[in-house]
């Protein structure tokens, strides 16, 4: 996993690459097991996307939608699939607010998707990872690190390219205490990604000999997060881990009115 640190003019470079590992689970359990329930095929191979056309991670749907793309071309620039094509069907994921997932993926399964790429959001793919995996259909996210994955039942049709959030959570710990602080508080979004995160960085940074202050979940929807910044301020932690998406455009300006932000000369 790579972390890159900000210096004081806002650019950023590679600091480090960490490896880590992940338990292996002694048994796959019994609702993860292939059951050979998948969907038969019309001979051509579809490929569906959800990922982010709107919402809070629509940033990060141009490239994930171009690399499914640079996928296809080159697969049917080499001459595709049993001599077919390769065909594409897309929808958008959303961000959960409203929750558009459901019936944008029932567009993906009339169109005949045999593997759906998304969602990015684990919040979203837990809201359609049933209808998907239920159809026969394979999933596979690029973005999704929750740790509800990594037991669901999926009848062996789920898969993920993120690492579960057990190798971030205890990256992220070890980062902090590398950089000499003891004391934090966590703020993270109240969905299933940012709950998961706070749960392993607290596990991690607490093994390690450090202690959580403060560990505040906020509603992502929030006009304003003042009262848990408030609230983290006043114990008075010596770091922030904050875990969140587009609101920290909202979250870091409160952090810094509260004297929690950057020091300034």
């Amino acid at each position: 996993m790579g972390i890159f640190e900000y210096a004081d003019d806002n650019t950023y470079a590679p600091e480090n690459f960490v490896t880590g590992e992940i338990p292996d689970v002694a048994e796959v359990a019994a609702g993860q097991k292939v059951s050979g329930k998948a969907a038969k095929g019309d001979g051509t191979l579809t490929i569906g996307t959800l990922l982010p056309q709107s919402g809070d991670l629509a940033f990060l749907g141009p490239p994930e939608f171009a690399g499914v793309d640079m996928a296809v071309q080159e697969i049917n620039e080499a001459g595709g699939v049993l001599g077919k094509d390769v065909k594409q069907v897309k929808a958008d994921s959303g961000d959960g607010t409203p929750n558009i997932a459901p019936s944008e993926t029932d567009k993906l399964l009339r169109g005949g998707a045999d593997a759906i790429i998304g969602a990015a959001s684990s919040s979203v793919s837990l809201s359609v990872i049933d209808k998907i995996t239920g159809a026969g259909v394979v999933q596979i996210s690029p973005a999704n690190t929750s740790t509800a994955f990594d037991t669901y039942d999926d009848g062996g049709l789920y898969f993920r390219t993120a690492p579960s959030d057990v190798l971030q959570g205890s990256v992220m710990a070890n980062l902090v205490l590398e950089d000499g602080y003891d004391n934090v508080a966590i703020l993270a979004r109240q969905d299933s990604y940012g709950e998961a995160l706070a749960d392993n960085v607290e596990k991690f940074f607490t093994e390690s000999g450090g202690t959580v202050v403060s560990k505040k979940l906020y509603d992502p929807n929030a006009a304003n997060f003042s009262a848990e910044v408030n609230a983290i301020a006043a114990e008075d932690p010596d770091a922030i881990v904050l875990i969140s998406f587009d609101e920290t455009k909202k979250i870091v300006p409160e952090l810094i009115k509260a004297g929690l932000g950057q020091k300034q000369d």
